[in-house]
């Protein structure tokens, strides 16, 4: 490809420069790719902004828990005893992230929240809420 710089005062034609339609080709190529590049940048803040991320995505949402989402929890399906104090009775389970919440009320009338890892279902502690007055 070969094209013409323009003509020169008098009418003739300026020297012949070769590759200029190459040169033109690319430019426009070049154009369109930092064009499209900008637009990949400006979505990639947007999301990241806006808290739409890859760890949100990974995190279970909060609710109430059922035997199966605690069984998808612990990464495979099986057994798995959990001990609690004797004489309670389990008022309602919930998920927080990568802990599950267990909501007891003991035989002596007090409340307390059973705290198990989602994934292992290891026991992280037992919080006993107690009167103040005692």
């Amino acid at each position: 490809m070969s094209g013409t710089i323009g003509e020169g005062p008098s009418g003739e034609k300026r020297r012949e420069v070769p590759y200029l339609g190459i040169v033109k080709i690319a430019s426009v190529v070049m154009g369109i790719m930092i064009v499209v590049g900008l637009a990949v940048i400006g979505v990639t803040i947007a999301k990241r902004l806006s808290g739409a991320g890859e760890e949100s995505a990974a995190v279970a949402p909060a609710g109430p828990a059922t035997a199966s989402s605690v069984t998808a929890a612990l990464g495979a399906p099986g057994d798995l005893d959990v001990a609690i104090p004797a004489g309670s009775r389990v008022v309602a389970v919930e998920s927080d992230g990568r802990r599950l919440i267990v909501r007891l009320t003991l035989s002596g009338g007090d409340t307390a929240a059973l705290l198990l890892d989602a994934d292992t279902g290891a026991r992280l502690g037992l919080l006993t809420l107690v009167p103040e007055n005692r």
